[in-house]
């Protein structure tokens, strides 16, 4: 689809425009589909001036349209155009009859803004698929003239013991109108959800068409924590069809089948993607052998998961990033743990500004424990003790600060404790961002006391958490000290897949995107070579 262009309508009172504006433009803007024009000026409506765009966003409260203002956006629209209602579009122009009738509503009421759960009612929608009920702070509007036979509507949130819309769609003449109650300010219209309903409300406005569903499969079935069976069926609640599963050997196929009945199996990697055809493939085996597979997937015309690490070496993630391009195919790492209750807990806690600008964080996880006897602690296989556990703590540490990596100091203790295997007994590095944070990540087999599993400390704060289904938050925001115990949230490994598929078939943006996963791979490579010389070293910079 060409790109479009949007014009977005802001300006009133009760509304933070220049911020809110810029965030609604930037998600827009970022899927590469449409291009975002701003103005407070309602003369852009007339006729002879809204027909340059394909549609007009509204975000706006209050005012009056002129005669010549209103009849231009509302014939614009009847003649096919686009209008997209956000949040306060419904509290606006409420002299305008013509324009209310287009929209489908007006606003009535809200009360203050709050914490409430919104759940999505339209399963059948490309602009709820796949979206879970989710809970937003912000106001939640009651509106008024509601055209209830005139409209689908795709979300709600009950008031008062009724249900109130939240998103819906119309037809209006040959045009299409989207609106979409929510999105008061930044603690809104940030939300992941509330983007995503969105960008798919303006997609749905364009004609925009989903795919239904994709063939999926892996190459591993593997016993390794039965990954191979939970990868499957998170693939098939996105709505994937599994169109195989690969393994050498032939014990794990037939535990495929009785995992799966029906399931095609294959005895290798080839055979799969030559026989199946499977359009995203899931790579399941030893760290060493994920770059081969991957490339070979890629190259085969194949989109391509592997399961964490990413790879071992920054030339192997080159290679794999090199590959998706090539081929212009999706890749990305399974780093299912982004999603996990206590990290993004604490991810939200973050953003809300509560510990303010976050500059030293301690990462650890370990204890005093053989490895245990298995490929994971071969270091040849495994690339190094580092390359388990720490792919996540090194993924989540990355995804707190928003800042380029300058350099990295390692710290690896070998032969101390277990002489019997081959990884490392103990690893840890400092990281130093630009932005001025530091964080030390410490992964260890010969830890005999324990430590916090996260120390983060804020200019206005700091959490300690030890892994107990809950941490600690001071905070000294708004020059008051609070000391507090947040529990976490609940985790949704499942989200992975979903993003996937919308990725896949909406057009969404991927979240583990490839070069997020090559900077973890740089962290922990470049962390053996600092220990190996004993100085602290840089990444490389297209790895920052």
């Amino acid at each position: 689809m060409a790109t479009k262009k949007i014009l977005m309508l802001v300006g009133g009172e009760y509304h933070p425009f220049d911020q809110c504006s810029e965030m609604v433009s930037s998600s827009l803007e970022a899927t590469g589909r449409y291009q975002v024009t701003v103005t407070t000026d309602l003369n852009v409506l007339r006729a002879g001036n809204v027909g340059r765009y394909d549609a007009v966003l509204g975000y706006t409260d209050g005012r009056d349209l002129k005669k010549d203002q209103e009849s231009g956006l509302v014939n614009f629209v009847k003649a096919g155009g686009a209008f997209i209602g956000l949040h306060g579009a419904a509290a606006s122009f409420a002299k305008n009859a013509a324009y209310i009738d287009m929209l489908g509503a007006t606003f009535a009421s809200h009360d203050a803004a709050f914490e409430f759960p919104v759940t999505p009612t339209a399963a059948d929608s490309m602009i709820t698929r796949r979206v879970q009920p989710f809970r937003v702070f912000d106001e939640l509007y009651i509106l008024d003239k509601f055209q209830a036979d005139a409209v689908e509507v795709l979300a709600t949130a009950m008031w008062k013991g009724k249900a109130q819309p939240m998103a819906y769609t119309k037809s209006y003449g040959k045009g299409r109108v989207f609106f979409l109650a929510l999105g008061h300010d930044a603690r809104a219209l940030n939300h992941p959800e509330v983007q995503k309903l969105l960008r798919r409300g303006v997609d749905w406005t364009f004609g925009r068409k989903e795919v239904k569903t994709m063939k999926s499969g892996v190459i591993g079935y593997g016993k390794s924590f039965k990954m191979g069976q939970h990868h499957i069926e998170s693939m098939r609640l996105a709505g994937f069809e599994i169109a195989g599963a690969c393994d050498l050997v032939e014990q794990r196929r037939i535990e495929a089948v009785e995992d799966f009945p029906g399931i095609p199996t294959y005895a290798s990697s080839r055979q799969m993607l030559e026989k199946s055809g499977v359009e995203l493939a899931t790579v399941i085996v030893e760290h060493n052998i994920h770059a081969k597979l991957v490339i070979e997937c890629l190259n085969a015309g194949v989109n391509a998961i592997t399961e964490k690490p990413f790879c071992i070496t920054i030339d192997e993630a080159d290679a794999m990033i090199n590959a998706a391009r090539k081929n212009k195919r999706m890749l990305s790492v399974f780093h299912n743990r982004r999603w996990d209750g206590d990290y993004m807990a604490i991810k939200n806690v973050i953003s809300s500004g509560m510990i303010g600008d976050v500059f030293h964080i301690e990462a650890c996880m370990g204890g005093y424990d053989h490895p245990s006897y298995w490929w994971r602690s071969e270091k040849k296989i495994s690339g190094g003790a580092f390359y388990d556990w720490g792919a996540h703590v090194v993924d989540w540490t990355l995804g707190l600060v928003p800042a380029d990596i300058v350099e990295v100091s390692g710290y690896f203790q070998e032969k101390r404790v277990w002489f019997d295997v081959t990884n490392e007994d103990h690893c840890s590095a400092t990281v130093r961002f630009a932005n001025g944070c530091s964080a030390f990540i410490e992964l260890s087999q010969i830890a005999a006391v324990d430590k916090p599993r996260w120390r983060i400390l804020g200019t206005k704060g700091g959490i300690l958490d030890y892994d107990d289904d809950k941490f600690r938050v001071v905070s000294y925001r708004d020059g008051m000290r609070t000391d507090a115990t947040l529990k976490y949230i609940d985790s949704d490994w499942h989200a992975y897949y979903r993003n996937i598929a919308d990725h896949l078939m909406l057009g969404e943006p991927l979240v583990v995107t490839p070069e997020s996963a090559r900077r973890v791979i740089a962290v922990i490579a470049t962390a053996e070579k600092s220990s190996k010389a004993g100085k602290a070293l840089p990444i490389p910079k297209h790895c920052a």
